[in-house]
């Protein structure tokens, strides 16, 4: 019991500011758009900007692929107590990001911009806003990767509250930068909402190195001699944090895409009825509210991924390897009684006030009845989302995230067929929320696999 007190007091120690971070980082594009609409009331600007953020994420995703890895094996080393790893492993990130980022540049600038600008039927003048603010992200994305890999290391030996402090203070220069912008100086869109980003992402490198300076993970350009490391060893280094993270992303970017037919399903049936634009509103709608799981995963996520790894350590696993594992075990039971008893305030405001919580918001009644649907389901089922967020977690840990991806995929891509086939708007939302039902039975089946094989 004691043992379970002391998981629960570490894991919400990371978690929640973590959940925070999430949160501001979540909202910052949804208030520069709320800042551009005030003072541009066209419309066009804000059609472009949501056009673009959906590839400047696949782009941002793509770039920092290696997040995830660089977290798992920080929190091993910090696990081994082994610092020199640690610099090692900053030195050789930001080393090959460069490579990485001019591999990204010159694939997306040259093979996959102008077929994905191609795809979209949209206003001409929209395309060439958008199109703008893609090319002008895509040259400044390495201040973009390089923030990513600080974080991942802050990330990685436990260091969510000053994450959660410096997102804040980035979050809050993006949109001055964009009120100032579009207010006193009327700056290109393009060029604006570029120079917000890139002010954020510096505010996420400066601070950050602070921070991890701070804890003694200096930039020491010699670490790799000082190991007797070669440049094989330091490029196969890199490749392993790509091992481990590129999955996650790909999972996370087919899980995102996978939405686009589910929009086509809700339309289609809308038009029967006759307001397909107000069934796509109630799903944007309702996925604002569902913000509040988002957080509750990326929190538990973190702190489960980098618990477990501080546990099992990198060179040092074969150690007790009988108690790291008991250890292990704890944890996850901790986070998942941790998640079960965060999420039921959850379940009680989508399940029973969820009509009153749209109302708050919108006054279309059609737009409430519709959404209030997709809050109930999700709210009767979200908690299979916080269990997988905790599975998610171990496996990263451990650096088994093929297996993660290959679920994330499967039962994200099912979802396309089940949505064809239903014909209203419940069947929809509960073809979305079983599928992350049966992804956790998937998780904890190959959980309990992997734990008795490790």
């Amino acid at each position: 019991m004691i043992d379970l007190i002391k998981n629960f007091r570490s894991i919400f120690k990371v978690a929640f500011p973590y959940m925070i971070s999430t949160f501001f980082d979540a909202t910052s594009f949804t208030l520069m758009v709320f800042v551009i609409s005030f003072f541009l009331p066209s419309g066009k600007e804000v059609a472009a900007l949501g056009t673009s953020i959906y590839i400047v994420w696949v782009l941002w995703g793509f770039s920092t692929a290696f997040s995830s890895g660089i977290t798992s094996l920080t929190s091993r080393y910090l696990g081994d107590k082994n610092i020199n790893n640690i610099k090692h492993l900053f030195l050789v990130s930001l080393k090959f990001s460069f490579l990485w980022y001019i591999f990204i540049i010159i694939f997306f600038n040259f093979f996959l911009l102008d077929l994905v600008f191609t795809l979209l039927k949209l206003d001409q003048d929209i395309i060439k806003l958008s199109k703008e603010v893609v090319i002008y992200y895509s040259y400044i994305i390495i201040f973009s990767i390089l923030a990513s890999i600080i974080f991942s290391i802050l990330q990685g030996i436990l260091k969510t509250k000053e994450i959660m402090l410096i997102t804040i203070i980035a979050v809050f220069i993006e949109v001055i930068t964009v009120f100032v912008g579009v207010k006193y100086y009327q700056i290109s869109l393009s060029l604006l909402i570029n120079l917000a980003w890139l002010n954020g992402e510096l505010v996420r490198i400066i601070l950050g190195c602070f921070f991890l300076f701070k804890e003694g993970i200096t930039l020491d350009l010699k670490i790799s001699e000082k190991l007797n490391f070669t440049i094989y060893t330091d490029l196969k280094k890199f490749w392993e944090t790509l091992y481990i993270g590129f999955p996650v992303k790909i999972g996370m970017l087919i899980f995102g895409s996978v939405y686009y037919f589910i929009i086509s399903s809700i339309s289609y049936i809308g038009q029967q009825y006759g307001v397909a634009e107000k069934a796509v509103a109630a799903l944007t709608l309702s996925q604002r509210f569902e913000v509040l799981i988002w957080m509750l995963d990326a929190g538990l996520t973190v702190a489960t991924s980098t618990l477990i790894g501080k546990t099992i350590g990198y060179e040092t696993f074969q150690e007790n390897k009988i108690h790291k594992i008991k250890k292990v075990n704890q944890i996850v039971l901790s986070a998942i009684i941790l998640g079960t008893l965060l999420f039921l305030p959850i379940f009680i405001i989508f399940v029973i006030f969820n009509k009153s919580l749209l109302s708050l918001f919108i006054k279309d009644q059609i737009i409430v009845n519709i959404g209030s649907g997709y809050l109930y389901y999700t709210g009767l089922m979200g908690l299979a989302m916080v269990y997988n967020s905790i599975f998610s977690g171990f496996f990263i840990a451990f650096g088994k995230t093929i297996p993660l991806t290959i679920y994330l995929v499967f039962f994200s891509l099912l979802r396309i067929p089940l949505c064809y086939l239903s014909t209203n708007f419940d069947q929809i939302w509960i073809a979305i929320n079983l599928t992350n039902l049966l992804m956790t039975v998937a998780l904890v089946i190959n959980y309990y696999w992997f734990i008795k094989r490790v």
